[in-house]
């Protein structure tokens, strides 16, 4: 028999990783709650680089790249590929020159999840720790609107060569640079914000992690270098429908 986990409420603040997680904290109906995605090694730290740029991201699922082809058909947009020399895809460097248009941005993590939360009537955004305090104040707009409102944290976690999830220190503290500017914390909230908090120098600390230096290894030293400039922007980027399918475009905040 499965048992129903407590989705830890009462706390207006909530947090748990992956798609999976979020489902749960949101429950049948989530238009009460603003969920932030959590990909800062990749996804979300990208779309705010694309956002600032004037960009309408498409996030798709990794696992079927034919879909994704054909949305980018469909629309006339530009296809985000595997890491490669001069090819738009995850690495925020590549996409820092794209000026309006469309991308879609297919990702196994952070794309995954918003893709599969756009159902959900929650509101989405893509938080990282580029616009950690911005996403902060919209978080806390939305909690002081309605006493009904909450926010749900959603770290999004990397991968083991196996598919399982792999809990990440950067989403970990990404989560926790937006929960420490809150209140009304669950206790895994409170446990990021402490995190947080208890670390000196995050940007050090994100890039001698394990994702860190299997990008530095990798050669993408530029990304880390973009993804640990906390507060660099204020750009929050919302997940919307427009009739050509989930969407994530800039807002200010």
């Amino acid at each position: 028999m499965i048992v129903a986990l407590p989705d830890q409420r009462p706390a207006r603040v909530r947090l748990e990783w992956g798609l999976t997680g979020a489902r749960h904290l949101l429950g049948p109906d989530g238009s009460a709650s603003l969920v932030v995605v959590v990909d800062v090694r990749s996804f979300s730290t990208a779309v705010t680089v694309a956002c600032e740029q004037g960009v309408v991201v498409h996030p798709y699922p990794h696992r079927d790249p034919a879909g994704a082809e054909a949305l980018a058909g469909s629309l006339g947009a530009a296809l985000a590929l595997p890491r490669g020399d001069g090819r738009l895809s995850l690495s925020p460097a590549s996409l820092a020159h794209l000026r309006g248009g469309r991308l879609v941005l297919p990702s196994p993590n952070g794309a995954t999840i918003a893709h599969g939360l756009a159902s959900t009537g929650a509101t989405v955004v893509a938080g990282c720790l580029r616009n950690a305090s911005a996403v902060a104040r919209a978080a806390a707009d939305h909690l002081a609107a309605d006493p009904c409102h909450d926010v749900v944290l959603v770290p999004a976690g990397e991968r083991w060569p196996d598919g399982s999830l792999r809990p990440c220190l950067e989403d970990l503290l990404g989560a926790g640079a937006i929960a420490a500017a809150l209140g009304e914390l669950s206790s895994e909230a409170n446990a990021a914000a402490a995190l947080w908090r208890a670390t000196p120098d995050p940007s050090a600390a994100v890039g001698a992690s394990t994702s860190g230096r299997e990008l530095t290894a990798a050669g993408w030293s530029d990304d880390v270098t973009i993804a640990v400039a906390v507060d660099a922007t204020g750009t929050v980027a919302r997940l919307t429908d427009d009739g050509t399918g989930p969407s994530l475009a800039s807002a200010r905040h």
